[in-house]
């Protein structure tokens, strides 16, 4: 029980400083769409995902390290591809207007009785696969993981459960909560202003999208960089045996051009290797 009050705690604690992703935004914007009745829904398409993520990262974490996992996690095109999905929201976003009544125009304030509001089915989608399909989400519950098995080794993996049980309850609840508050601007907001919220939206998943991808290329370039050096010394490192047509040993000039990350002289490495003649 203390785990899970804990828990709650600290999810509280997260909600309210490390919350503003793409699924916050997305959710205050289907707030202002749809009203909270409708909205909510996509808070509880946010916490299904989270709840999935973190249940196969408790799972996982007895077979494979948390380094290696969080190394995965961040690989090249797991990122590429969750950038591909929060700039397609983004874009969507962007062009999309606010379906209304014939006879509303763009002056009228938002209400249920003038807005086209999708299925609840189609609202809970949009925020599971938004919120799954980020690589950020999945390196944050990573390292949440990471820090509560480091930390404490001696909770059972029942306490673990317990304890973000306590984390997601609370999260969720956040999530309803902000879902409230944002839904009271529909009464005060006109179908031109929310159109320019849409758009500010788009923007600002878009910008998350490109700050995903430009923010990971220089660690990409030192990973690719490392592994180019780390190649090339394990071949200067092996002594090949040459066998020429001769009668007496030779020396055998092999070449290998390195290229370094921060300069691009190359290195010339001179290797002695005997011949043995045949016959």
């Amino acid at each position: 029980m203390i785990l899970f009050l804990l828990g709650i705690l600290g999810g509280v604690a997260l909600s309210l400083f490390f919350s503003f992703g793409p699924a916050f935004f997305s959710q205050i914007q289907a707030s202002v769409h749809y009203g909270f009745r409708n909205a909510v829904h996509f808070a509880y398409g946010v916490s299904s995902s989270d709840i999935l993520v973190v249940s196969i990262l408790l799972l996982i974490s007895h077979s494979i390290p948390i380094d290696d996992m969080v190394h995965i996690l961040g690989s090249k095109w797991i990122v590429y591809g969750g950038a591909v999905v929060i700039a397609g929201f983004g874009l969507y976003s962007m062009f999309f207007r606010a379906r209304r009544a014939s006879e509303c125009n763009d002056n009228d304030r938002l209400s249920f009785r003038n807005v086209y509001v999708p299925s609840h089915i189609n609202i809970y989608f949009r925020g599971l696969f938004l919120n799954f399909f980020n690589p950020g989400i999945w390196i944050y519950w990573a390292t949440l993981v990471a820090i509560v098995i480091c930390g404490d080794s001696e909770i059972s993996l029942g306490g673990r459960y317990l304890f973000f049980g306590g984390v997601l309850s609370s999260t969720l609840g956040m999530d309803i909560l902000k879902c409230k508050l944002a839904s009271l601007l529909q009464r005060v907001i006109t179908f031109r202003f929310l159109n320019i919220i849409n758009k500010c939206i788009g923007v600002i998943l878009i910008c998350f999208a490109v700050f995903m991808v430009v923010s990971t290329i220089p660690r990409f370039e030192r990973e690719n960089n490392q592994k180019s050096i780390e190649m090339m010394q394990g071949i200067m490192n092996t002594k090949p045996s040459l066998k020429g047509i001769g009668g007496s040993h030779r020396k055998a000039q092999i070449t290998f051009p390195i290229r370094s990350c921060s300069s691009a002289s190359s290195i010339s490495t001179l290797i002695k290797c005997p011949s043995r003649s045949e016959g």
